[in-house]
């Protein structure tokens, strides 16, 4: 018995020596699956007050049981293309050829310092992202709309590129389109109460003909009813609306989705009746951006019609207009920006129920899945929701920071979808790309370079390449581009850069709006961008910062330096401004509960996701792993 119990001790100290010298990197749980929901454009400020005020519950309880960073560090420029990019490969933009939503064009020497690419879907993305290093894993991968990028490595994943598929934009159908009688007798003319009215109108090539009708089954006195179709059938009506003022529940007014054609392309809308008046005087039809079909692969269920439409966005551009009616801003009651809301509700709807039918009826182990919002609203009203912006005013902020707050919940909402749908054994993680900023002025930085010499236009108001050393570009990245030699139609030698660079900076430093410097900082690519990750072969050359509350515009021409603007929200500046930070979250098994992060950037998320996963690292990828997130063994 003494050499039992002397065998059963040295065995416990054996064990308890491997236990020990283990690395403090193995946990009890390993999770074998993720689902990644990006917001964009998520502001850490207004987060942390709603989850003070308990508006944001399915986030609050990820945050309670994970690992969640309200700091975290964008790239530069802090916009969405190349923040995604980084997001997705752990590496910066001059590793990723990222350099803003739209990028110089390569070779230099076939183009000039005018021409660019579109960021998301047209410029070559030139490190791995996360989900090439998961599928060279053996592993199955969904992406439902994250930013798409040329050279992606997405051909062995489920890829719905949604905003590849818009031909169209939005738009509104009024009282302009009414007829005051049947133009020509329609088939089947429906039963109605009063005579009926006929609208007419097109969408691209599509050419639609509505009847007003006061529908015997309706209640309500005088025209209640706007039937659409595409010839004079009453049996060919491809929708049946019913007019209601934007609310909650909003969603159920909307019609199924209706094909049109778009220079020669298949897609579809959606309609929505905001307004009809009972004498047919008037009436607000909305119809969404036409896109093409998503593909679907082959499953057990089929996807729905909204499933299989989609949208994309809210109504922001007709919103700026006016055209959804007078804003809080100029006056308005909130019926415009009630409209608008209905619009990203209904957007929303349309991700969730893709992402809905993916999750369920396809194979994955890495799911990857974006919003466009809250960005598309921030920018809408981070502006007038600043207090640190000259003229603010507390009554307007009052009505319009429920609206945002209404946004963020909507993007809380999504949450509890993949809450609901995760298996046991799965990391659930939320990511952005950049934060938000308050602006109301604007500075024309090519008015400057004109007036010290360093753009010329020519008659015709274009830019005169032969006499043009730097040029605040079009692609609108908060960096200038020299007119090097070895770009198409470029005058400055290598030689001659110092000296160009020089002229610049002074003419940058003597900026001034009244006694405040307009620009904070100046960073070279040359010198600057090993470590901030700036320039290489598609960026620019010098990188500017500017004072909170200015923005960039890139017009060429006459007019003011500096110029006042309506109050709006943008991003794009140097991330070491608090503003531009954002937010990250790892929950699942092995995560340590309630931990809050530091020193935490967007470059961090893609190797920590490989790490948790035991996947191989994306091969471009600089960030670092955040192993402090684990539980200790």
């Amino acid at each position: 018995m003494s050499f039992v119990r002397r065998s059963v001790v040295l065995l416990f100290i054996a064990a308890l020596v491997v236990f020990t010298a283990a690395p403090l990197t193995v946990v009890a749980q390993t999770p074998t699956k993720a689902i990644v929901l990006a917001w964009d454009g998520t502001v850490p400020s207004f987060v942390r007050e709603m989850l003070r005020e308990g508006k944001l519950p399915n986030l609050a309880t990820l945050i309670e049981r994970g690992a969640f960073a309200d700091d975290v560090k964008a790239e530069f420029p802090s916009k969405t293309a190349p923040g995604f990019a980084s997001l997705v490969t752990g590496a910066p933009p001059n590793i990723t050829g990222i350099s803003g939503n739209r990028v110089p064009r390569l070779p230099r020497a076939e183009f000039t310092i005018l021409d660019s690419l579109a960021g998301f879907s047209e410029a070559p993305l030139q490190a791995e992202p996360i989900w090439s290093a998961a599928t060279r894993a053996g592993k199955k991968v969904v992406i439902s709309h994250m930013p798409a990028y040329v050279g992606e490595h997405s051909d062995q994943a489920v890829r719905f590129a949604g905003y590849e598929l818009s031909v169209g934009r939005d738009g509104i159908v009024t009282r302009r389109a009414i007829q005051t009688r049947l133009l020509e007798p329609w088939a089947d003319l429906p039963a109605s109460d009063a005579p009926p009215l006929e609208i007419l109108f097109t969408i691209g090539e599509t050419f639609f003909f509505g009847l007003l009708i006061d529908d015997p089954a309706d209640s309500q006195i005088g025209y209640d009813t706007l039937l659409i179709a595409t010839t004079r059938d009453g049996l060919d009506v491809k929708a049946k609306l019913k007019p209601a003022p934007a609310s909650a529940g909003g969603e159920l007014f909307w019609s199924a989705p209706i094909s049109v054609s778009i220079n020669g392309q298949d897609a579809k809308t959606y309609f929505r009746l905001f307004d009809l008046r009972s004498d047919g005087s008037d009436l607000f039809l909305y119809y969404t951006r036409p896109a093409r079909d998503l593909r679907f692969p082959s499953a057990d269920a089929a996807p729905g019609g909204t499933a299989r439409s989609f949208i994309g966005n809210g109504a922001s551009i007709l919103y700026n207009q006016g055209a959804l009616g007078r804003t809080i801003p100029n006056g308005g009651s909130g019926g415009a920006e009630a409209r608008y809301l209905e619009t990203v509700l209904m957007a929303q709807h349309q991700l969730m129920e893709t992402n809905r039918w993916a999750i369920e009826q396809l194979p994955w182990d890495v799911f990857l899945a974006y919003t466009p919002f809250p960005d598309e609203a921030e920018h809408l009203w981070r502006g007038y929701l600043d207090p640190t912006l000259p003229g603010y005013k507390p009554d307007i902020a009052a009505q319009l920071r429920p609206l945002l707050e209404r946004v963020y919940r909507n993007c809380d909402d999504q949450l509890a979808l993949f809450i609901e749908k995760r298996p046991p054994e799965t990391i659930l993680a939320v990511i952005s790309d950049h934060g938000m900023q308050g602006i109301n002025k604007r500075i024309a930085l090519n008015r400057l370079l004109q007036e010290g010499g360093l753009l010329t236009l020519d008659l015709q108001g274009k830019v005169n390449l032969s006499k043009t050393k730097v040029l605040y570009p079009p692609v609108n990245n908060g960096y200038l581009l020299i007119n090097s030699a070895d770009r198409k139609n470029g005058i400055v030698a290598p030689q001659e850069r110092a000296k160009v660079i020089q002229a610049t900076r002074e003419l940058l430093d003597s900026v001034r709006d009244g006694d405040r410097p307009v620009i904070t900082a100046i960073y070279d690519s040359e010198s600057d961008g090993t470590e901030m990750g700036i320039g290489g072969s598609v960026g620019g050359d010098l990188y500017i910062d500017l004072a909170p509350g200015y923005d960039f515009d890139p017009r060429l021409g006459p007019g003011p330096l500096i110029s006042e603007a309506e109050p709006y929200g943008n991003h794009g500046a140097d991330p070491e401004q608090s503003s531009m930070r954002t937010i990250m979250l790892f929950n699942g098994p092995g995560i340590r509960a309630g931990q809050k992060l530091a020193n935490v950037r967007i470059l961090d998320f893609a190797p920590t996701l490989a790490w948790l996963l035991r996947l191989p690292k994306p091969k471009n990828a600089t960030g670092r792993v955040l192993s402090e997130i684990l539980e200790q063994p």
